[in-house]
């Protein structure tokens, strides 16, 4: 629906959708009220093509990670502007990614590929290259999904272990030290970016909160706390990595840390960020999906200097200890309801649902979206619901 709503005097909707995935086919009826459809199970990548050209788009748009390459094919075979495959393949790839951003001299972290368990060679190579303590994550995925800390390279072996052959790819990521910074608010940021005919505008840029084990997103806000000299080199930092990768069209959201020796680019990704759409409205009056939308018909969308933040915008997550896996009571949320200072509470996991933190950010218990006026209010805010609220479980 917030898609809808974006469109609103903007554009009339084409829906592609795979019917054979039954998250999609659940929604393929109320979609059908809200635009075109056009069902792509079964097709062919060209015949796919054929029966979106039939709806005559004049642009495309993607908002999640798993589906940019496939968009990026369709939009190639459209002549429709998008990213290209190969820009498309290297967001989608956590590794590929990384090395794309390296050899554009973009400071990154340390990352390996993970061999095949009989690749005595690569497992050799890997131990004499790799610093630890490290991250283990899928090459493909989002909202920190399957992320672990790994403390050694035995400890990694012996993960691994019982890992099957089909099993999905993985790589190893240098863990990253903290610089020296305010406890209350994590060491990352991320950068809120609009690419339009190749030129790059910076809308905002994400402060979070310090995630819950082993690296869940706990909260977001915008504008961040960064000083001044901070933050304009994190800006330049996002602007490298957008060149680096090739990226010259679309709305990205790049995870930046900063560490002892300077920011450090953690992972770019060539669309919204999660929560960005719902606060950035609040904090700066723009709509990023709207702008989305407009970019992907061709318009051109550019900025002089970033928005400026009006007040400070938050979207809270509240996780489930890492030991818990069934809730049995959410207590307190009520109480928060009454707060001016919250828009939206929105609980996602109830009594009797499971909780999984291998699930990342997605599987978080409830969600809190508001405003206050500055980042101590924000702080105070913060510790409120941290006080008030308890995730009872099993």
């Amino acid at each position: 629906m917030a898609v809808v709503n974006a469109a609103q005097g903007v554009c009339d909707l084409i829906w592609v959708l795979d019917s054979s995935v039954a998250e999609t086919a659940s929604m393929e009826r109320l979609l059908r009220r809200l635009g075109t459809v056009v069902d792509v199970a079964g097709l062919s990548p060209q015949d796919a093509a054929g029966a979106v050209a039939g709806a005559r788009p004049d642009g495309v748009l993607a908002l999640a990670d798993s589906q940019l390459l496939w968009t990026a094919q369709l939009a190639e075979r459209l002549g429709l502007p998008f990213l290209t495959p190969v820009v498309a393949g290297r967001a989608s790839d956590k590794y590929c990614q990384r090395s794309a951003l390296a050899a554009g001299g973009v400071p990154v972290p340390g990352h390996w590929l993970v061999p095949a368990a009989d690749d005595a060679a690569a497992w050799s190579v890997l131990a004499s290259q790799a610093h630890f303590p490290a991250m283990l994550k899928p090459t493909h995925g989002s909202g920190s999904r399957g992320v672990v800390e790994v403390s050694s390279f035995e400890r990694l072996r012996a993960s691994l272990a019982h890992r099957h052959a089909d099993e999905p790819a993985l790589m190893l990521e240098e863990y990253l030290r903290d610089r020296d910074c305010d406890q209350d608010f994590a060491g990352y940021v991320s950068v809120e970016s609009v690419v339009s005919d190749g030129q790059v505008s910076h809308l905002a840029v994400t402060g979070r909160l310090p995630p819950a084990e082993p690296f869940r997103e706990t909260g977001f806000f915008i504008p961040s706390a960064l000083a001044a000299d901070d933050r304009a080199d994190v800006l330049d930092c996002a602007g490298a990595a957008i060149a680096a990768l090739g990226v010259t069209i679309g709305c990205l959201h790049t995870e930046i840390k900063l560490t002892p020796d300077g920011p450090r680019v953690i992972e770019l990704n060539a669309r919204i960020g999660g929560s960005v759409a719902k606060m950035m409205p609040l904090a700066t009056g723009i709509d990023p999906l709207t702008l989305a939308l407009r970019v992907a018909l061709g318009e051109r969308v550019a900025f002089d200097e970033m928005p400026p933040a009006r007040r400070v915008t938050f979207m809270l997550y509240a996780q489930a200890p890492a030991a818990m896996s069934r809730i049995v009571a959410v207590e307190g949320i009520d109480r928060l309801r009454s707060d001016p200072a919250i828009a939206e509470l929105i609980l996602k996991r109830g009594p009797g649902q499971s909780v999984d933190w291998r699930e990342g950010n997605h599987g978080h218990v409830f969600s809190v979206l508001g405003v206050v006026a500055d980042h101590d209010r924000l702080r105070a805010l913060v510790r409120r619901v941290e006080a008030e609220t308890a995730i009872v479980g099993e």
